[in-house]
């Protein structure tokens, strides 16, 4: 019997989630369909695929060595069916023109390079237009017409006032991205935050989100901070505490980008804060197939680094 490779999608979810529950929830199924799911594959196969010695009351969720095996191969699998489906929306929509898409330089460099290399090979007749933007004017140049999308990024309220909605705009969230405190490897760093505080820093300007968030740890463990240097360069940042001159606060994208061999992350459970990475752009009734489909792209690039705030946009 051939086997579904839409169940071997759910077989992968619960692999990577540990239980049926979570994989449901991921997969917008209810457990009894990913139950049945699984067991339809069970049947498909001929082989014993979870593990029930070890369901810990019904929660868990334990695969077989046969079950490992096969949620291995649904990474390809998932990756085949996701090219099939965008080349699908090529020939269906007729793909081509451009797309002006603005954003700040390291959404940029983690979604748009990506998929620019994409469509290289898959929307040739797609043609992409980047300009590195602030928010402030990539959301006038959407609203002039002279940007198609605009890669942005929303504070929760814990660590800035929200930049969005944007009147008259759709923002559709992509992922989740969380601030770390980085200190210099040659420091013997102290064991908490409130100790760290009084150090010196390296930050950024006033509205940047570093900057707010230095301000409220100092609020929250009522310390002073010390001296601080401030630039706006995620380079320049990383670079004064690799040279031990401060500790500072960056996201993960900008330490998955910038050299930093000379520092370390610090170590602590205190939630330091995050931004939700957005696109922005006219509703989807104003936009052309090109925009839909570069936008898609992004969407399915992004979702490598999802952690469940992806929108519906």
């Amino acid at each position: 019997m051939p086997i579904d490779p839409h169940r071997l999608l759910v077989l992968r979810a619960v692999h990577r989630t540990g239980s049926v529950a979570a994989a449901a929830a991921a997969l917008h199924l209810t457990a009894s369909g990913v139950s049945q799911h699984l067991t339809r594959l069970e049947s498909e196969t001929r082989l014993a695929l979870l593990d029930r010695s070890r369901r810990g009351g019904g929660r868990a969720v334990t695969l077989t060595t046969a079950g490992r095996a096969l949620a291995e191969h649904a990474d390809e699998v998932a990756l085949a069916l996701a090219r099939a489906g965008r080349e699908a929306d090529r020939l269906r929509e007729g793909t081509q023109g451009t797309v002006r898409i603005g954003g700040f330089a390291t959404a940029l460099a983690a979604f748009v390079v990506p998929a620019l290399q994409e469509i290289a090979v898959s929307d040739p007749g797609l043609h992409v237009q980047v300009l590195e933007v602030p928010a402030d004017t990539g959301v006038d140049l959407l609203r002039a017409g002279e940007l198609d999308l605009l890669l942005a990024e929303r504070y929760s309220e814990a660590t800035a006032p929200t930049t969005g909605p944007h009147p008259g705009l759709v923002e559709d969230d992509l992922c989740r991205d969380a601030f770390r405190v980085v200190v210099p490897r040659v420091w013997a760093a102290p064991d908490t935050l409130a100790e760290l505080l009084p150090g010196p820093w390296v930050t950024s300007p006033l509205r940047h989100g570093a900057h707010r968030i230095l301000e409220q740890l100092s609020a929250r463990h009522g310390v002073a901070v010390g001296h601080q240097h401030v630039c706006t360069e995620s380079r320049t940042m990383i670079a004064l505490v690799a040279a031990g001159l401060g500790a500072t606060i960056v996201p993960d994208l900008t330490l998955g980008q910038v050299p930093g061999d000379g520092v370390r992350v610090f170590a602590t459970a205190e939630d330091v804060g995050s931004r939700v990475l957005t696109v922005v752009g006219p509703a989807g009734a104003h936009r052309s197939p090109a925009t839909r489909r570069f936008h898609r792209l992004v969407r399915e690039i992004a979702g490598g680094r999802d952690d469940g705030v992806r929108g519906a946009g």
